[in-house]
């Protein structure tokens, strides 16, 4: 993301703030499946784009101390390791050479949506696992809402918030596109599903909110106006409302085993 403009900004309390809700409303997620991967002691993992970090501390209690964690991200101004004996480096994917290979596993979530040219990200990030090892990736899949009790509040919102997206380099549909890209870059065995959260207007969608908060003058430029806005903020926060979020794909790949075995990972 260096050199171009994040979508959501670079105020460090707003956006810190954006995250804690997002790791809130997606983190079991997340974890589940790197559960399926057959994540387990022992393994070295590098988490990409790692934000505040819970993922990597997680991974850092799961793989234990026979494991190893690598984070990495632009910088470090929201990331804490939690006491975690967690590496953290800056690192702009995108443009920085891979810090190092040899890797049973590699998470990004949320980050190639952001990415100018993420199929030959993938690419790179895939030829830093080791044979047998596991790219884990997850991105958003469209930006469709849908409320109980109907509203009008979202008819024709997706369309104008992913022109939104678009318009500061945020592909919001890009998880459409995961599956394809993780084939390309030569991984086998691959898999994943898509999710979309299910809960009543609340804290839940806090993420949303500050998201959508985030690109109001772009939103704007699309035709919706300031008082729908607030009319969508309501919407979300109001708990009588029953809210289904934006779908999420979630997949992931192998590197193909040559035949060597590693005794420090469960087999996929």
């Amino acid at each position: 993301m260096s050199g171009e403009r994040y979508a959501f900004g670079e105020d460090r309390t707003f956006e810190e703030q954006r995250l804690a809700a997002l790791e809130r409303a997606v983190d079991a997620h997340s974890r589940n499946a790197l559960i399926e991967v057959g994540l387990g002691a022992g393994w070295r993992c590098w988490e990409v784009g790692a934000g505040r970090g819970s993922i990597a501390r997680w991974l850092s209690a799961v793989a234990g101390a026979e494991g190893r964690v690598l984070a990495t991200d632009l910088d470090d101004r929201w990331f804490d390791a939690g006491g975690r004996d967690i590496v953290f480096r800056r690192h702009d994917v995108l443009r920085d050479p891979v810090p190092e290979d040899g890797f049973d596993l590699i998470h990004a979530r949320f980050l190639l949506e952001h990415l100018a040219g993420p199929r030959a990200v993938i690419a790179r990030l895939a030829e830093a696992l080791r044979p047998g090892g596991v790219l884990v990736l997850a991105d958003s899949a469209g930006l469709e809402l849908n409320v109980t009790p109907s509203t009008p509040v979202f008819d024709d919102f997706a369309p104008a918030w992913e022109r939104a997206g678009a318009a500061v380099g945020w592909n919001a549909s890009y998880g459409n596109e995961l599956m394809r890209d993780l084939g390309r870059s030569g991984l086998i065995e691959l898999q994943g599903r898509q999710y979309r959260l299910l809960a009543p207007g609340g804290e839940s969608w806090a993420h949303i909110a500050r998201g959508i908060q985030r690109l109001e003058t772009e939103l704007n430029a699309e035709g919706i106006t300031a008082e729908r806005l607030n009319a969508v903020r309501r919407c979300l926060t109001d708990p009588a409302n029953l809210i289904t979020g934006p779908p999420v794909t979630i997949a992931w790949g192998r590197r193909e085993d040559d035949g060597g075995g590693h005794p420090s990972r469960s087999v996929v």
